[in-house]
């Protein structure tokens, strides 16, 4: 049961826009330095995905 649990919360974690989202900022900003990315570049493409996941919130607000 316990496995079943964590299967669904992983499925349902990487069927979420918001939480793909997040997780590309976050490894932007970890690997901006290996990527060679300048860092008002990365800030830049961050607060991009920021605004996505805030699209994103009310979409799904509104799609309730």
């Amino acid at each position: 049961m316990k496995n079943w649990i964590i299967t669904q919360t992983i499925k349902s974690m990487l069927g979420s826009k918001k939480f793909l989202y997040t997780i590309a900022a976050i490894l932007i900003k970890l690997l901006e330095d290996s990527l060679g990315i300048d860092p008002a570049t990365a800030q830049s493409l961050v607060y991009s995905l920021m605004a996505l996941v805030l699209g994103q919130s009310i979409a799904d607000i509104n799609k309730k």
